[in-house]
């Protein structure tokens, strides 16, 4: 089963990505700042991590640069999840050297489909 951990502020969010995730098949672990994020997967092992670009303290870029840089980390797929425009979210994407993107809100079954072509890519 595939491990996923998903760096988002909002528990709210949090809790309806890992509904879904779960109800896809993925085992999610959640957490809401960047900082738990990086020490979580420095910590355990993921086949995929959903990263909010807009976090409290470091932000998404920064935390996608850091697990890029770690040699631990750095094959994990990182998909950001944002509201921002879908051109600024591409632009932000590529820089931060992110796997890809997924607009909010999204459809439940396109959300499901898009995690799992990412897994299958890498």
């Amino acid at each position: 089963m595939n491990r996923i951990l998903v760096i988002q502020d909002s528990p709210s969010v949090n809790a309806i990505l890992k509904f879904r995730l779960e109800k896809g098949g993925f085992s999610v672990e959640t957490v809401e700042t960047g900082e738990e994020g990086i020490e979580k997967t420095k910590a355990c092992q993921y086949q995929l991590i959903l990263l909010d670009y807009n976090l409290p303290g470091i932000n998404g870029s920064q935390v996608c640069r850091i697990l890029k840089e770690e040699d631990n980390t750095r094959n994990i797929p990182v998909v950001f999840m944002s509201a921002k425009d879908e051109n600024e979210l591409c632009q932000i994407t590529k820089q931060a050297g992110a796997n890809g993107y997924i607009g909010l809100p999204f459809d439940g079954k396109t959300f499901i489909d898009k995690i799992n072509r990412v897994l299958e890519n890498t």
